[in-house]
């Protein structure tokens, strides 16, 4: 099994912090991969998240309340204060549209204080950490199994992590809108039904709440658990065989 982090009850400043890094995924860091490599997606990394290296030895990545950029062969780094700043650190041209889907945060004022909380920016860390670790396991199950998975990536307009095999999402979220704290979700892409039992709960699928993690004996075991079963049955609903 995975070499995960054990979680804990979150800090205060939470969804504060999460708010105000998700802007920073979805306004500076992906667009900065984007310009060069052509594509947005982010990782989990040392600290909280980043990019993976991009065009010559570049990397971004989010290191408690610091943003650090490598390039150039070169390594350094800026206290967030506002994503005015952090984009003009990185050489990123805001935009209202920063081209990484249909539904990015609203960018409001560029130059307004984020807060960025050292705990809370940990907490999140720690989250993607040990969600990655999970999810990576998991797709390595069904990629010797035969099916066909895509890697895993942070998605920065959604700040989640997450993978697609065959028709089914499967990620995990830091909070959001649906549920403020974290959760782990399943979630088929037809959609038709849905919640339909004791497994499925949630409009878009099925979800395991940090809270219910909180409280698990083993909590890696309980989010493998809770992917096995959300593969099985959402293979059932496609009238595959498990």
């Amino acid at each position: 099994m995975a070499d995960t982090p054990n979680l804990e009850a979150l800090p205060d400043g939470y969804t504060e912090t999460r708010e105000s890094l998700k802007l920073l995924a979805s306004y500076v860091l992906a667009p900065a991969r984007k310009a060069v490599a052509g594509r947005i997606g982010l990782r989990a990394t040392p600290g909280v998240f980043g990019t993976p290296v991009f065009g010559t030895d570049e990397q971004l990545w989010i290191e408690g309340t610091a943003l650090v950029r490598r390039g150039g062969g070169e390594t350094g780094s800026v206290d967030i204060t506002s994503v005015a700043a952090a984009a003009d650190f990185v050489g990123v041209t805001l935009s209202g549209d920063p081209g990484i889907g249909d539904s990015p945060p609203p960018l409001g004022d560029a130059d307004a204080p984020l807060t960025i909380v050292a705990a809370a920016a940990g907490a999140i860390g720690t989250w993607f950490s040990f969600s990655a670790a999970l999810l990576e396991e998991f797709r390595t199950e069904l990629i010797n199994a035969g099916r066909k998975c895509s890697e895993v990536q942070l998605w920065p307009e959604h700040f989640d992590l997450g993978c697609d095999i065959e028709g089914v999402n499967f990620g995990a979220s830091p909070g959001d809108d649906y549920l403020a704290d974290p959760y782990v979700y399943v979630g088929p892409w037809n959609t038709d039904g849905l919640p339909d039992g004791d497994f499925w709960n949630a409009p878009f699928g099925a979800v395991l709440a940090y809270k219910e993690l909180l409280g698990a004996p083993d909590q890696p075991a309980t989010v493998l658990d809770f992917l096995r079963r959300g593969a099985g049955l959402a293979l059932q609903r496609a009238g595959e065989k498990p």
